[in-house]
């Protein structure tokens, strides 16, 4: 077991790959709405995971590249500047452009909190009052500078709210929603995605694929406060949303936080979802998926892509050379001297104890390996 960098490209187009399937997926009103956000989050979830554990298992079976993986090595290990190879100056390039987006993320998040320390405090009994029935697993702030509802904050959340009049039920519902968001930890859901975003700044479709991540967050908390109750329970809670929707503009909200209302096309979106019919297909959707989906996720650890080529003429009257010289005996099984190795499907030439390159079973009948001695294997 090991990281390679052909593991961390296995990785990449891994979670790309997943990103595309939920890009695609999500603009499906059918898919989104009958089968809830769940899944897609899932999706999204283990590609993340799979991008972050880059690891190659001795186990895996090994595609060998002869001809694009080989191109490649040889591109990026070509000098531009000086010692600098392109594939160097590359990584420069993305670790710096990853210290400009965490250090932008830095900087936002605090000037968020400074902003909302400056906020107006206004008093509401009515609020006081039915924010005790929802626990003490948060802090309240009620000021004519929010606009709409939301929760921030990753290790103390505040649920801050707009100095406005709104009936018992509705404040009800509002507290329902921002109190699902804390329980389900969906600001530290929103700051895993934004540092992969830091990660990977340099991808379209990391970039493309955070507000559907929003979206899908959005989605699954509607679900737990009204997707399971009563027709008359989700027409309610939106009836909610609408009254906020009439009454409140939408704006940037800070790193990390939920907000209760979203631009029109998304509340569309989450209005649709709730008033999907349940049906049986939907719970079978829901059952098979995210094991198809866990399967797909441990079989991309099963297979590893790597380098393969021939040697060049010298190397071989080297190996020539070695072959002559070398008393193939009882060493060779100590590791000394020259012998091949199968490992993970593959045949791997040690001299002198030492990995030398991997051989082509065409190879093994040529004068230079013909006669070493294979340990692994008939």
């Amino acid at each position: 077991m090991g990281v390679t960098a052909y593991s961390v490209i296995i990785s990449v187009l891994f979670y790309n790959l997943s990103l595309i399937v939920v890009f695609l997926l999500s603009r499906s009103g059918l898919i989104r709405a009958k089968y809830t956000s769940a899944l897609l989050l899932l999706l999204t979830f283990l590609g993340a995971v799979r991008l972050l554990l880059p690891i190659d298992l001795n186990q895996a079976y090994v595609i060998r590249s002869y001809k694009v993986l080989p191109a490649v090595e040889d591109l990026l290990s070509k000098p531009l500047l000086g010692s600098l190879s392109l594939g160097r100056i590359l990584l420069l390039i993305w670790a710096a452009g990853t210290v400009v987006f965490v250090l932008r993320d830095i900087v936002k998040l605090r000037r968020d909190r400074l902003v909302a320390e400056q906020f107006e405090t206004a008093e509401n009994e009515q609020v006081y009052r039915i924010a005790e029935e929802f626990g003490k697993d948060f802090a309240l702030k009620i000021s004519p500078n929010v606009d709409l509802p939301y929760v921030a904050g990753f290790f103390k959340s505040v649920i801050y709210l707009p100095d406005t009049e709104l009936s018992d039920e509705q404040w009800r519902n509002i507290f329902r929603h921002e109190t699902q968001h804390i329980h389900a930890h969906d600001e530290w859901k929103k700051l895993f995605f934004r540092a992969i975003r830091a990660i990977f700044w340099w991808n379209p479709l990391v970039r493309m694929s955070e507000a559907d991540i929003n979206l899908l967050i959005e989605l699954q908390c509607d679900e737990r406060v009204a997707g399971q109750g009563s027709l008359d329970e989700q027409e309610r809670y939106l009836r909610t949303m609408m009254e906020l929707m009439k009454h409140y503009a939408y704006g940037d909200a800070p790193v990390g936080a939920s907000r209760m209302i979203g631009r029109d096309k998304e509340m569309k979106i989450r209005f649709e979802a709730l008033l999907a019919p349940r049906t049986r297909e939907r719970n079978l959707f829901r059952t098979v998926v995210p094991v198809v989906m866990a399967s797909l996720f441990l079989a991309s650890y099963l297979v590893i892509v790597q380098p393969a080529g021939f040697p060049s003429e010298e190397e071989i009257v080297a190996i020539q050379a070695c072959d002559e010289a070398y008393d193939f005996s009882e060493e060779i099984r100590t590791g000394e001297n020259q012998f091949i190795l199968i490992e993970n499907g593959e045949y791997k030439l040690y001299i002198d104890g030492q990995y030398a390159f991997s051989l082509d079973e065409s190879m093994l009948l040529e004068p230079a390996f013909s006669n070493l001695p294979i340990i692994g294997g008939d």
